[in-house]
């Protein structure tokens, strides 16, 4: 720990489709919408944006992107919105609730806050109300099934788990509603990302759609890029542009996914672990906000792209073959007689910069022991992991 601080299937059941119907006139009103969050080309010569708050949604690629913010604000001693120290996890500020008072540390003195990118729910108010004005506003969001399917890998809900039958997860889908949480905030599966996202509490209980396309318009407003899990690279090329960051400061190394475990843990996990042929449908039923709020995310996600100047597929390729190029050194840095550094040429979108271990170091450190990290650097207290 001391090392920093030494250095689709068939169509969607009926009711989605009546959904669609409401939904859609109110996306295309939002994507036509002349409000503008200054997606420009981010030339090198602008001033870097540095005042961000990131929506970290579960399982929705948060962990990868927040490491790109964690290393962002380290290297340059910005000032980050952490939990309390007793809460038993570093990098969550509330599962449960937004920011308040209570369950963030105190600005250090003489400072104000540059980054919040741990778990919280959000609610724009409560965010804004502890960042700058100029504050950029940031999520990320995943297909739902596929989130669906790696909550189960990662959580284990017991209130799927342990009902009795061989074929735990198929007796859930027939009637998730008798198995879940009274309480929305305690569960991981009902409609999860749009509860991370501030989604209103009657939005869950009801099929209100004028509610949830209102709420849709508010995100608009309010959130600058929301990255899309699938399109990834798209979406943080997207992002370095409208915060005028380098290439080299968006790189990443996928973190906290199912490959990545050990070979005798996905045995575990696998245990009682079956999708059928239907389970995806089935699921679509029961999770119609995060289905609304991802259909949303991806058509918006679309036309910011298609808003951006020509060569952003070029430079998605660009980024695409870099990081490649850098993730391929970083695992070589673990094994004998592997060069010391990589050098990435000048291009087009980049200075010419140089990879050493310790960005692979940095990229691959586990985000609780980077947010204690944090933690020590602003108020020279050590969490023990």
């Amino acid at each position: 720990m001391s090392w920093i601080r030494k250095r689709g299937i068939r169509k969607r059941c009926i009711w989605l489709l009546t959904a669609s119907v409401f939904t859609i006139p109110v996306i295309l009103q939002i994507l036509n919408s002349t409000r503008s969050h200054d997606l420009t080309a981010g030339s090198n010569t602008l001033e870097p944006r540095n005042h961000i708050a990131y929506v970290k949604v579960h399982k929705a690629a948060s962990s990868t992107i927040q490491n790109i913010f964690l290393r962002y604000g380290y290297q340059r001693n910005l000032t980050f919105v952490l939990g309390r120290s007793a809460n038993m996890y570093p990098n969550v500020i509330s599962l449960t609730e937004s920011i308040t008072k209570y369950n963030i540390e105190p600005r250090p003195p003489n400072k104000s806050f540059d980054i919040l990118c741990s778990h919280v729910i959000y609610n724009y108010n409560a965010f804004r109300a502890i960042m700058p004005r100029d504050t950029v506003f940031l999520a990320s969001v995943r297909e739902p099934f596929e989130y669906f399917i790696s909550t189960l890998h990662y959580f284990r809900p017991s209130y799927i788990f342990n009902i009795s039958d061989p074929d735990p997860i198929s007796v859930y889908l027939q009637s998730p509603a008798r198995y879940e949480p009274q309480k929305v905030k305690y569960s991981m599966t009902n409609n999860r990302m749009a509860f991370e996202l501030g989604f209103p509490k009657e939005l869950f209980h009801s099929r209100n759609l004028v509610g949830v396309n209102d709420y849709l318009m508010k995100l608009d407003r309010e959130l600058d890029v929301i990255l899309v899990v699938e399109r990834l690279e798209e979406s943080v090329v997207l992002l370095r542009r409208l915060l005028h960051w380098q290439l080299q400061d968006i790189l990443y190394l996928p973190k906290n996914t199912f490959k990545d475990m050990r070979n005798e843990t996905k045995q575990k996990l696998n245990k009682n672990f079956i999708i059928r042929n239907d389970s995806k449908e089935k699921y679509m039923r029961w999770a119609h906000l995060d289905y609304m709020l991802y259909d949303f995310a991806v058509q918006r996600l679309d036309r910011q792209i298609q808003n951006q100047s020509p060569d952003f597929q070029d430079e998605v390729r660009h980024f695409k073959l870099v990081r490649g190029r850098l993730q391929e050194f970083c695992i070589q840095t673990s094994r004998p007689y592997r060069p010391d550094t990589l050098i990435i040429p000048s291009s087009v979108w980049n200075h010419e910069f140089v990879a050493d271990s310790l960005m692979c170091a940095q990229m691959t450190l586990i985000e609780r022991k980077f947010i204690n990290e944090v933690r020590y650097r602003q108020y020279g207290v050590a969490v023990d992991d």
